[in-house]
């Protein structure tokens, strides 16, 4: 990322922001209100017409010219022959519409994308069409390859008419640098190329590699590359494949924030549909105005609107739910007592009560479509001194490439940070240096003794997979006794801790190889946080979890006292947490961004044009005084700039809500003044008229002081960073 003279990177030291207002639950409500949201089209397979916007510009569209691409009906299929992953699910895509499909681990999204794209046969019932010739493409979540492969050879390696006219075009110009060209074969080739629009296909796949972030190991074989990069590839191959339906199995997984960012703009083709299982609320709410949602029982549920919409309604259904069953087990506990004075079906009325009593009680047993998940509540960390993690002049390089040069930092506690910036930009190895996994070339790094560190790292790796996870939890309670299960400063059995982390009986003695990704990356972060750290590194936490269980790690995060440092391409988990960025430019330099994820991208946005040739913000560095009270008054200062910066950032929000509310005021008060006109000589209404527009005045009076506070705090904010500058 590169940009002008930052206005909004902060001074060193940042503080926590861990007692803000601005809780995850209200950040979500709030970024659903984003302008990238407004844009979002509303198309359904039902709708008669409606408006798509794109890049702000309307184009109007008429579903009836809108051809089907795929329809299915009565899709039915269960885990075991008895529990329903899905039942009775009705799907129908138009050309160019974006669905998204949501819910929790286990509930069978990855099998839906499988059964509707064709690679699952067998299913259990139901019908799937698909237009004939549609050209689908379907990246899943372990894409496989030929191991010999090169990288461009994969890309170019699938059976698409344009991939064959290519390989038919080298075929020829190969046979033509040997000296035995054939003209008519030539011919052929070239006129193949015409029509399929082949020609920019080379440099569309070096674009789509580079952007997804494939460049650097665009030379090796598919079997040398991690899953993470074989992932990328497929995304590329995919896009350039241009199919007319993609299918794709959580296509952020591994990417960069910058590599999401490029991918949900080449979705964005009117012509494209697109069909897709995401745990990334911000790639959903941008990408699919349309949601299936699968409820983990068997039901399914079509939401319009995108990803806010869809949790309002939601919402609604299970405080439905719950209102519906209330009532059922109020009339089930009278029926109850009627059926225990064993009642003789005499009459037909009383055979139809007893009747009744029976589907009675199959309601008080249903569960609701509202899905259990995780119940982390407050998490407590272990006790931290002053010193926790501190940089001085850090340098380090790998060959000729920087990843620190200069950085300082002292970290504080219950401060909440985010790291952003390229694939191979330094972010990992700054969590390793911090680990003492790599040494530095130059400067020093040191580590407070009470720090207890808790690294929730992207890679799943479990010593034995044929472990139970009830052995597995154990296990662990042997090795660190005094420590586990500090949940809100109660120590927890084995067995309530993995029932809090969503492993109920059917669960707890399965093989930890059985458990899905989702399952297995909750059983991971069990053992992180059950051992009570108070420094927490979150390495993409949010891979493999479902959303429900995303939000609870949100919640129980924005809670936690200790450190969080978090990498992830997940923009909304980083918005919703970070109270500050480290921004890394993939050349050593690390600059600290005060501000959210989205407005760091709006404010690079506004400023690209002049910022093409600068680097990003100023490397954070730690200030040292001659005397400890020298210090201890510059910890002061930087304290009340902090808060002062932290109060600018809400001050416009604030200062819109308190003019409107003035307006409201004005109004009211000329009202009162012409009801204290026409009261005329009834002194006993006046006087209660004049009470209550003088109550008005002083609440309008209280108003225009904070007005008149919150434009002198952004003046001095932005007379701050103007001096940074």
């Amino acid at each position: 990322v590169a940009m002008a003279s930052p206005a909004r990177f902060a001074s060193p030291h940042r503080a926590s922001r861990a007692g803000d207002a601005q809780t995850p639950s209200a950040r979500r409500a709030r970024a659903s209100e984003t302008p990238a949201r407004r844009r979002l089209a509303r198309v359904g397979a039902g709708k008669r017409g409606g408006d798509v916007y794109k890049d702000g510009r309307q184009q109007t569209y008429d579903a009836r010219d809108r051809e089907s691409v795929l329809s299915a009906q009565n899709l039915r299929q269960t885990y075991d022959g008895e529990r329903y992953q899905f039942l009775n699910v009705d799907v129908g895509l138009s050309e160019g519409q974006k669905v998204a499909i949501v819910g929790p681990n286990g509930s069978g999204k990855s099998t839906l994308l499988q059964v509707l794209g064709g690679r699952k046969v067998g299913l259990e019932d139901g019908e799937v069409w698909r237009r004939k010739g549609l050209r689908v493409c379907f990246v899943d979540q372990e894409p496989d390859f030929d191991a010999e492969l090169t990288v461009i050879d994969a890309v170019y390696a699938s059976d698409t008419p344009v991939m064959r006219a290519l390989r038919k075009y080298d075929a020829v110009m190969a046979a033509a640098a040997r000296g035995t060209l054939d003209e008519g074969l030539m011919s052929a080739a070239i006129a193949d190329m015409d029509a399929l629009g082949a020609w920019d296909l080379e440099e569309k796949t070096q674009v789509a590699l580079k952007k997804l972030g494939c460049d650097s190991f665009i030379e090796n074989k598919m079997g040398e590359l991690s899953g993470g990069q074989r992932k990328r590839v497929a995304l590329a191959a995919a896009l350039v494949e241009t199919p007319d339906l993609l299918i794709l199995d959580e296509p952020t997984n591994h990417l960069s924030v910058e590599g999401v960012e490029w991918l949900e703009g080449q979705l964005q083709d009117p012509k494209l549909t697109v069909l897709l299982v995401s745990h990334d609320r911000m790639f959903i709410d941008n990408v699919c105005p349309d949601i299936i949602e699968l409820d983990g029982r068997g039901g399914s549920y079509r939401h319009r609107g995108g990803y806010a919409t869809f949790l309002e309604q939601r919402a609604e259904r299970w405080s439905m739910e719950a209102q519906q069953l209330q009532a059922a087990k109020n009339t089930f506990r009278r029926e109850q007592e009627w059926m225990r004075r064993q009642p003789k079906a005499r009459s037909t009325k009383e055979k139809a009560r007893i009747e009744r009593f029976s589907d009675l009680t199959n309601k008080v047993n249903y569960k609701g479509t509202k899905t259990k998940t995780i119940e982390l509540g407050e998490v407590s960390s272990s006790r931290m001194g002053d010193v926790i993690v501190e940089f001085d002049e850090a340098r380090l390089s790998f060959g000729n490439k920087t990843i620190l040069n200069g950085f300082s930092y002292a970290f504080n506690k219950g401060e909440k940070i985010g790291l952003v910036g390229p694939n191979g930009a330094g972010k990992t190895t700054l969590i390793k240096t911090i680990l003492g996994q790599v040494p530095l070339d130059a400067g020093w790094v040191s580590v407070g003794e009470t720090v207890s560190f808790g690294y929730y790292s992207q890679v799943v790796n479990f010593r034995d997979p044929t472990q139970r996870v009830v052995d597995y939890v154990k296990e662990i309670e042997g090795e660190a006794k005094d420590l586990i299960g500090g949940f809100a400063g109660q120590r927890l059995s084995v067995y309530t801790l993995l029932e809090r982390f969503n492993f109920t009986d059917g669960k707890q003695a399965v093989q930890i190889g059985a458990l899905s990704g989702g399952e297995q990356r909750r059983l991971q972060m069990l053992t992180v946080l059950a051992l009570c750290p108070n420094f927490l590194i979150l390495d993409e936490p949010t891979n493999d979890l479902d959303l429900d269980t995303i939000e609870a790690l949100e919640d129980m995060l924005s809670n936690f006292d200790g450190c969080v440092l978090i990498v992830s391409h997940d923009r909304q988990f980083v918005n919703n947490l970070a109270d500050h960025i480290f921004v890394f430019d993939g050349e050593g330099g690390i600059s600290d961004w005060s501000g959210s994820y989205s407005e760091l991208r709006d404010y690079v946005k506004t400023q690209e044009q002049d910022a093409e040739d600068k680097k990003i913000g100023k490397k954070v560095k730690t200030i040292e005084f001659a005397s400890e009270e020298d210090k201890e008054a510059a910890k002061e200062e930087e304290k009340r700039k902090r808060e002062l910066l932290r109060e600018a950032h809400n001050a416009p929000g604030l200062i819109a809500k308190i003019e409107k509310a003035l307006e409201v005021l004005d109004k009211e008060i000329t009202t009162f003044d012409s009801e204290l006109f026409n009261a005329g000589a009834d002194v006993t209404k006046a006087l209660e008229i004049q009470k209550k527009k003088d109550a008005k005045v002083a609440k309008q009076e209280l108003y225009y002081a904070e007005w008149e506070r919150l434009e002198g705090v952004l003046a001095e904010a932005e007379e701050m960073n103007a001096e940074q500058i």
